[in-house]
């Protein structure tokens, strides 16, 4: 059965659009680099969001072969998500499929900017990992809100701030299960970053976690 393909301008349309990325905003996988010599790799496909063909993925009967041809019909995506949307149609729907398209080629503008795009994560599902740490935290700000900077330490280790009247927050190893692993997750969510001074561990938190916690 004839299949109403894309033509070579519009794949080259939809790929360089998304940024050379996967449209799936949960992946943006690269899909073209260097091969061994000197030529390049292109793992992308340029997906039918109504199929290209009667027994395809959300094939519409009333659309023109020339509108299922159509850069409007097309998404960029790794060869995973473009198995994967075919393989579920009632999921990957016509609303998510061109929701995906609009957001990747949003993405890829403020990237070609020099923007850095991350997807952002919930502090309340970090808090659900360590809930007495987070009341810790709140007290601490609630009796310092101007205070940002925190160190790991173990009770067995003094720590020396004589002379400083800078106020840091302090949270022991022995008073957490795993503190040191959860610090770790946190600095992944962007609730704080290592400033990297000396051996202690000291970490700031960011400020769109300190409105979280003060707000909460």
């Amino acid at each position: 059965m004839p299949r109403d393909n894309f033509p070579g301008d519009v794949v080259d349309r939809l790929a360089k659009r998304s940024g050379m990325k996967c449209s799936n905003p949960d992946c943006r996988l690269p899909t073209a680099g260097p091969d061994a010599g000197e030529g390049t790799t292109n793992t992308g496909v340029a997906a039918h969001i109504a199929a290209a063909s009667p027994e395809g993925a959300r094939y519409d009967e009333a659309m023109t072969p020339e509108q299922r041809s159509a850069f409007t019909n097309g998404i960029w995506l790794c060869q995973t998500h473009a198995k994967l949307i075919d393989d579920d149609e009632l999921t990957y729907t016509f609303g998510v499929l061109h929701d995906w398209k609009a957001t990747a080629e949003a993405m890829a503008g403020l990237e070609a900017k020099g923007f850095v795009i991350r997807r952002g994560r919930s502090f309340a599902d970090l808090e659900k990992k360590a809930p007495k740490l987070f009341a810790e935290m709140r007290q601490d700000l609630s009796n310092h809100p101007l205070v940002r900077e925190i160190v790991i330490l173990s009770r067995k280790r003094m720590y020396n701030n004589v002379g400083n009247d800078k106020v840091v927050f302090m949270y022991f190893l022995q008073d957490y299960d795993n503190l040191r692993g959860f610090i770790d997750v946190m600095e992944n969510y962007g609730a704080i970053y290592d400033v990297d001074v000396g051996k202690i561990p000291r970490y700031n938190y960011n400020e769109d976690f300190i409105e979280y916690l003060v707000t909460q």
